[in-house]
């Protein structure tokens, strides 16, 4: 399968060099990786029907090259994902690199996915990793960069700011727990698995990171 370089959105800030080409596959799976997924089109619109099945039936086929099998998990997971990178990276930009990034490289690799982790922690895990590298990337880049803004209508603006800079105060292994654990529901043996850490190690940071963002939040809601 070959590969080519993808256009950026036009509204996306980019972290890094604008040069630099993106691969994504091209053809029908290209459709698929590509942020976001058409949601008007229904699963297999691009190739024959999927039938409903667990993350890990559908790696497998996925594995053997059946590419509306990974367009299904691709609509499964897309939207986590997304939220994922988002408030680890705190960069709008960054965290579309990182799910479209993430994508393509679970897609190169389920051949060696072994299933000794559910599919979803091992594709968060692919995507905690791309998100780390882009905040190392952005702190060796020494032109100041435009970050995460309130953007989601459906959130009061005040308050979306200030969870946006309360997690930006964190540490990013703390903010990654805290996310994974307050914003995508997980539980800390979850959380342990996607980042390959003791669940003590989880629940030590994950208390740490709440007392962090108790602190920077309780003066504006007593104030």
């Amino acid at each position: 399968m070959r590969y080519q370089t993808a256009p950026r959105p036009a509204n996306a800030e980019y972290i890094g060099n604008p040069h630099a080409p993106r691969p994504v596959l091209e053809g029908d799976m290209q459709q698929a990786i590509a942020l976001p997924l058409p949601r008007g089109a229904r699963v297999g619109a691009y190739h024959e029907p999927v039938q409903i099945g667990s993350d890990e039936a559908l790696a497998r086929r996925a594995a053997r090259g059946d590419e509306g099998a990974f367009e299904e998990l691709v609509v499964r997971h897309q939207d986590k994902l997304y939220t994922l990178a988002l408030r680890v990276t705190l960069s709008e930009a960054d965290a579309y690199d990182c799910v479209q990034e993430g994508l393509i490289a679970a897609w190169r690799a389920l051949p060696r996915f072994r299933g000794d982790a559910r599919f979803s922690t091992w594709m968060y895990r692919i995507v905690v990793r791309k998100a780390y590298d882009s905040i190392d990337r952005r702190r060796r880049t020494p032109e100041p960069v435009e970050e995460l803004h309130a953007v989601a209508p459906e959130a009061q603006p005040e308050a979306r700011l200030d969870l946006i800079a309360a997690l930006e105060r964190l540490e990013p292994d703390f903010r990654v727990v805290a996310v994974a654990c307050d914003i995508l529901g997980m539980s800390m043996e979850q959380a342990g698995a996607m980042l390959e850490l003791p669940t003590g190690t989880v629940k030590s940071r994950l208390h740490r990171a709440r007392g962090q963002l108790a602190q920077s939040l309780e003066p504006d809601r007593t104030g």
